[in-house]
């Protein structure tokens, strides 16, 4: 693994006297991947903000995308223990998984917060709301997410010519989803909650 040798020789350099009139430079293929490293963490950046922008267009609302946006750091956490738990370091192959997986893992929320919304402004309370919502998208979220986790389940273990090339990202992908949608039925609605305790339906569903 070129970044792990890398590394460690930057860690060599540290304590190497370099004569007067000379300067060590790391390039080649080490500096390649810590450029693309630096854009991939840029453009995963950009795709959290165009998910969140695209939310707020669709429930013209500020709130309830923001709800929606606690399922990324979950499945982030989620795929960073997947890696650790195999093994894997991050690589670039495991960054597009995080790439991936940001425009994944909302559609659980966005399912959940938006039926929510639904019956609300139908004259539920927000807590009866969120208990029909739990009952009646639980299966929806758990099919949606288990399809996916099987479709990779395969590849994640490096089944097939040149699986071992993208297995950290299907193992961030599987460690990420599921992890996000067993506390997404939690930290979610809790979420929900908080943000809608003392707001009527009747003052309208945001």
């Amino acid at each position: 693994n070129i970044g792990l040798v890398s590394r460690e020789f930057e860690r060599k350099l540290r304590d190497f006297e370099i004569p007067d009139g000379y300067k060590v430079e790391i390039a080649g293929e080490s500096e390649l991947i810590d450029e693309s490293m630096l854009d991939l963490s840029k453009m995963l950046l950009l795709a959290i903000v165009f998910i969140y922008l695209i939310m707020v267009a669709q429930f013209q609302s500020l709130l309830s995308p923001f709800i929606v946006m606690f399922t990324i750091p979950l499945a982030f956490t989620g795929g960073l223990a997947a890696l650790v738990f195999t093994g894997n370091e991050i690589s670039l192959i495991a960054m597009l998984g995080f790439l991936v997986l940001g425009g994944v893992v909302v559609n659980n929320g966005i399912v959940f917060v938006d039926f929510a919304n639904q019956l609300r402004a139908d004259g539920l309370n927000t807590i009866e709301a969120l208990i029909l919502a739990g009952k009646t998208r639980l299966k929806p979220i758990l099919m949606t997410a288990i399809t996916t986790i099987l479709g990779l389940s395969t590849t994640s273990i490096g089944v097939g010519m040149g699986a071992e090339m993208i297995q950290p990202l299907a193992i961030v992908i599987i460690g990420g989803l599921t992890y996000a949608t067993i506390l997404t039925l939690i930290v979610i609605p809790v979420m929900y909650l908080a943000f809608h305790k003392d707001k009527p339906a009747s003052e309208g569903v945001k």
